[in-house]
Order: C-alpha cells, then structure tokens, then sequence
C-alpha cells in the first residue's frame, strides 16, 4: 500500500500532518515548534522541550509521568531540538504501538496523545515558573551538553566552521547556544519564553501510522484553540550568499588529526540535480572524494560531502593529518573541477543514482524518518512523496550535473588543527 499524505490547517499558524502507512506497527506523534534561531534565544528555547517532556500539569513528575507511559504498553514521550536552515526546530515527540495490538482494544493512541497534549499546553508550573527543582537539573544536563560538543571533534569542526560560513546569518548559531546564554536561564525566563513560543512558533504536527486517527487531531485541536495566538509568521531560511573573498580561518586545538570543512555555496535552484552532483562528487562510497582522495591518494581518513538545501551551501568534511591540508584541499577542489567538466563515467552517474533511489526507498520504513521527511517539505513549501523525488531524480542528466557542480563557489575553508601545525 502506498503512503497516504494529508495536511490541513488547524488554527492560525498550526498544521496537522497524517501520514498512513500500513506498515506501521506503531503511532508517532510529533508537535514541532518552528522560530527563528537567534544567538540571544538559543539556549532558552533549546531547554523547553527537554522540560516539558519531563512532566505536566497532571503528571507533575517524572516518576508519575513514566509509570503512565508503563501503562501504555510502554510508551514513550520525549523532547528535542535541531537547525533547520535558518529557524530553530523545538519538538515533542510521543510514541506507543497501535491500538490493534493491545490486550484489550484500550485506546492507548488517544491516551498518549492527551498526555502529549497536557505536556505542551499544561506544563507543571510553580510560582509562574517551571518546577524549580526540575528545571535546574534540566538545565545542568543542557550545560553538559554544550560543554560535550568540544569533545567530539568533528561535530565541533563544523560548530565552528559555521560561524565563518554563515557570518551575520541565524545559522551560524549553535542550536543549543553557547554556555554563556545558557548560564543565565531561570525558570522563570524559560517560562516566560515558553508562553512567547505557544503565541508565535510555527506549529507543525506530524501523525504516523497505520491509520488516521481523527480523535487524536482532536485532542490536539482543543487543546491549542485555548492559546490566544499571535502568530509571526511561517519560518523560511534564506539561501546565504558567496563572501566577496575567499574566507580562510585555522584555529589551535588539541586534536591528534585536522578536521577540515570546505563550503562552497550555490543559487542553483534544482536541488535534486545538485543532491544527485553531490553524490557523484563526495556522498557516497563509491564517490569521487572517497575512491580518490581517501583510498587512492590517502589524504584524508575520512573526506566526504553534503548538502545543505535550504542554504545552498555543499560541504566537504575531512579528517586529515596536520601537514597534508593543503594537499588534500587542492585535490577536492581537483576533483569538483572533474565533475565541472563532465569528468565522470555513466557507470558513476547510475551508481550514485541507485544509491540515492535505495535511499528514498527506505524513508517509509521507520515513522522517523518519514515524519522528518514530510516536515521539510512543508518547511520549504512543498508536499513531494519520496516517490515524486525519485521521479525527479530519474530525470536528471549529465547536463544537469554538470551545470549543478559549475554553479558552485568556495566561500570557506576552515581548520581545526594541532597548536604546534604549520599548515
């Protein structure tokens, strides 16, 4: 059976996402809060969903909060954050296995999505404030966080690659913010953020499973027509634009390896023809940037590209040894100018297009990873199936990769490297 897709306008600002896949053994529920990313309300935003998760009015601990979810076969509710483009994507995540399978036809679906439901409207507050002794260890876990990512190299390559890549844009901030921010929080400001976000937040809900469930909508439906909204507007990002000159930065660091992230931006408006370049050029293991400048030249321990759509800005990521970033930048550029010419096999093209169409093959597999999938699309405006993009993608030619990759400009090479490298 084909995956179902349906989304509709729940209140000004809201929709309501449904998306049926026989398959699905299980319900998701996710309720994604959208604004802007911006170095002043990072952090605070960054903790509401953990906090919320955690308890709610009628649930005012985590104890009685996760001996409910017991109850429901063992459900799940749980928070996050993420960068989408130039916004900030807050979410509430629930899930629980389909009422066909419970004991006793209990509508646990229902249940879930009411405590979803109390979580983000009817948060277990004290004082006008979050529960003072849960906000703070919330907090501290956030703290750790941030304090985490200097630990894992790569993931903090790009943090501060970033920075230089998207200077005075929204996404050059980190999505949980910096310490700093973070320190200042109280449970009485993350509240006070919290109520600003039911106002304005873009709310995207997003229901997978077997079938459609219109009590669930709903619940959700009333319980956000009680919040008096004043809502700013859909969130876009836009694509960031080529610096004037070529910005090169190298930072100190105790790292046994450099970590090297290249950007090269575009205006090129046919994404899939620049995501199937991509996987010609670096994104997948028979790439061009891994059968040459990883296993034939041995430049890199790792080197591999991707693409940030709603940036217009293709990366290079790459692992390598202090005196060899000038080897291994001049041969990814090398092998981009290849690509630039038409310098690659219909075998490579048919390769990287069969990985690519496995790849959309699987989105319907997992409720996740299909949510996720019909999330950026509404985000970017648009409503394609997996399926409508492998149509897409079955029509780009060796023109259109050609012209992608020719659209492409570097705008930074960043390196994180040893303090006593000379580059």
């Amino acid at each position: 059976m084909a995956i179902k897709y349906s989304r509709e306008k729940l209140g000004d600002g809201i929709h309501y996402t449904t998306i049926v896949n026989s398959r699905q053994k299980t319900n998701t529920m996710i309720i994604h809060l959208i604004t802007e990313l911006s170095a002043e309300n990072a952090s605070v935003n960054a903790i509401i969903p953990y906090v919320l998760s955690g308890s709610s009015g009628s649930f005012p601990t985590l104890t009685e909060l996760n001996k409910k979810l017991s109850e429901l076969y063992g459900a799940v509710i749980k928070g996050a954050v993420s960068k989408v483009g130039d916004s900030q994507d807050l979410a509430l995540m629930a899930g629980c296995i389909n009422n066909r399978y419970t004991f006793e036809g209990e509508k646990i679906t229902e249940e879930m999505t009411s405590m979803l439901a109390g979580c983000l409207t009817d948060p277990h507050i004290e004082n006008d404030r979050f529960f003072e002794k849960d906000f703070e260890l919330k907090k501290q876990e956030l703290l750790d966080d941030i304090d985490a990512e200097i630990n894992e190299k790569r993931s903090y390559a790009f943090k501060r690659a970033n920075l230089n890549i998207f200077r005075d844009e929204p996404a050059a901030v980190s999505v949980k913010g910096s310490r700093e921010q973070a320190e200042k929080i109280t449970a009485a400001s993350a509240y006070e953020q919290y109520k600003k976000l039911l106002k304005t937040a873009q709310i995207e809900i997003i229901f997978v499973g077997a079938e459609a469930s219109e009590s669930c909508k709903t619940i959700l439906a009333e319980a956000l027509s009680k919040i008096d909204r004043a809502y700013s507007g859909d969130n876009t990002s836009k694509k960031s634009p080529l610096k004037s000159d070529l910005c090169r930065v190298t930072e100190p660091h105790d790292v046994a390896q450099s970590k090297m992230v290249m950007a090269f931006k575009t205006d090129y408006e046919n994404s899939v023809s620049m995501k199937l370049m991509n996987a010609v050029f670096g994104a997948t293991p028979i790439s061009k940037l891994f059968m040459n400048v990883r296993e034939k030249l041995s430049l890199c321990y790792y080197c591999s590209s991707g693409y940030n759509d709603k940036k217009g800005v293709l990366y290079v990521d790459s692992g390598v040894e202090h005196t060899n970033t000038g080897k291994a930048e001049a041969e990814i550029i090398n092998q981009l100018e290849a690509v630039k010419k038409g310098d690659f096999s219909d075998e490579e093209m048919e390769n990287a297009r069969r990985a690519m169409i496995n790849t959309l093959r699987g989105i319907g597999d997992g409720a996740r990873s299909i949510a996720d999938w019909y999330f950026n699309q509404s985000y970017s405006g648009k409503s394609d199936s997996p399926y409508d993009q492998i149509e897409k993608l079955n029509a780009v030619t060796r023109d259109d990769i050609i012209a992608a990759a020719n659209s492409l400009s570097l705008d930074t090479v960043y390196v994180l490297t040893g303090k006593e490298s000379d580059r």
